[in-house]
């Protein structure tokens, strides 16, 4: 997770923030293609994995089913690319990018992360990741030496998914012994309807995740989103230490459902969160410069801002997903993150109508989302009681 900012400081000075903002815009678009491809499976698979972990043949149907829908669904996000290629005429003279991009939607349907995290096997997560990037690392400084070579940018992150995706398979289908089997029309709705809530929670945070590069990049300009690009990076890569403690935790708690052990894991993420926001606010300058030097340094306060969605962002992703989830409060969870995008986009209008956009009240209204997600989880949590 650490290898985007490691190649960071060379594509920057490569390709120019012009440049480099249009990949990361073209990314932010298929984004939202993503969220259809992923479908909420990220957690409701992972969940259906670690229950029935030993039993093989319910396995496959899990697995199965969960590959056909998301092949399906891919075909569908292909199709709507074509159309948005062809609506939007600012589009079409960047298309080969938009459709080079849609690797990001491929390495979901074929890097089954959500079985690994399911049997509790993260080592596997963990190597063909490493491997898949180390190859995206090398290709960069072969390929990449001047703006007009962005396009290999895509094309390296599409061959390091494709080498993830058939390492992963193999090992699902011919270590572990789960067989693809074709599944009836009634198993298949099961599935994607119980991954419908948590689908519509993406659609939601998807909307204060990538809707700000969009925003950004349609008001202010390529340079703007390679600034946004750079703080969120960074403050992505704070994220990492409690991302990776919610995936491996997450199979566990639902199985134990232990409030005593949940309320340790609080209390330990957030201190260790908070301590992770302060050192950005004395040392967000000298990131920035190492990372993007002196042409970077606006980026700076909105690092500042964004950090603050780290402590915020730990509490939200214990109260909601190591408790509302696991608990079986799902349609809970997910009225909370689909009212957070409403409350995003009802911000984002009133700033649009009365003093307009700039990069800085476009990453307040981002922290002052996931406030909300907080608190109102926090809410339920106390009225469920699971948190007295």
């Amino acid at each position: 997770m650490l290898i985007p900012l490691i190649t960071y400081p060379y594509l920057i000075r490569v390709l120019g923030k012009e440049t480099y903002g249009l990949v990361v815009f073209a990314q932010a678009i298929i984004g939202y293609l993503v969220i259809l491809v992923g479908f909420g499976f990220n957690i409701s698979a992972t969940k259906e994995v670690s229950i029935h972990r030993d039993n093989k043949e319910k396995l496959s149907e899990i697995v199965s089913s969960v590959l056909l829908i998301k092949g399906g669904l891919f075909l569908i996000s292909s199709v709507i690319l074509v159309a948005l290629i062809f609506i939007i005429p600012q589009v079409q003279e960047y298309k080969a990018l938009f459709f080079l991009t849609l690797w990001m939607c491929l390495y979901d349907v074929i890097f089954p992360m959500w079985y690994f995290q399911g049997i509790e096997q993260m080592k596997y997560i963990t190597y063909i990741t490493l491997v898949s990037r180390l190859t995206f690392l090398g290709l960069i400084f072969v390929l990449i030496h001047n703006p007009s070579d962005y396009l290999f940018l895509p094309i390296i992150n599409g061959v390091g998914a494709l080498l993830a995706g058939i390492i992963s398979l193999y090992i699902v289908f011919q270590k572990h012994h789960v067989q693809f089997v074709l599944q009836s029309y009634s198993t298949l709705k099961g599935y994607f309807k119980d991954s419908i809530p948590i689908f519509l929670s993406n659609v939601s945070i998807r909307l204060y995740v990538s809707t700000n590069k969009v925003i950004v990049g349609a008001f202010l300009g390529m340079t703007e989103v390679a600034y946004y690009d750079l703080a969120e990076k960074v403050t992505n890569v704070l994220k990492i230490p409690q991302g990776i403690l919610s995936q491996s935790l997450f199979p566990k708690i639902s199985k134990d459902k232990n409030l005593d052990f949940i309320k340790r894991v609080f209390k330990y993420s957030l201190l260790f969160n908070l301590a992770l926001f302060i050192g950005v606010l004395f040392g967000g300058k000298y990131i920035v410069l190492l990372l993007g030097g002196s042409q970077m340094l606006d980026a700076i306060l909105v690092l500042s801002i964004l950090a603050l969605t780290v402590p915020v962002i730990a509490v939200s992703n214990i109260l909601g997903i190591q408790l509302l989830i696991p608990f079986g409060y799902n349609k809970t969870f997910s009225k909370v993150i689909m009212a957070s995008g409403l409350i995003y986009l009802a911000q984002a209008i009133l700033i649009w109508l009365t003093v307009g956009f700039t990069i800085i009240n476009v990453s307040i209204i981002t922290v002052t989302t996931e406030v909300f997600v907080s608190s109102v989880m926090f809410y339920y949590c106390k009225k469920y009681n699971l948190w007295k």
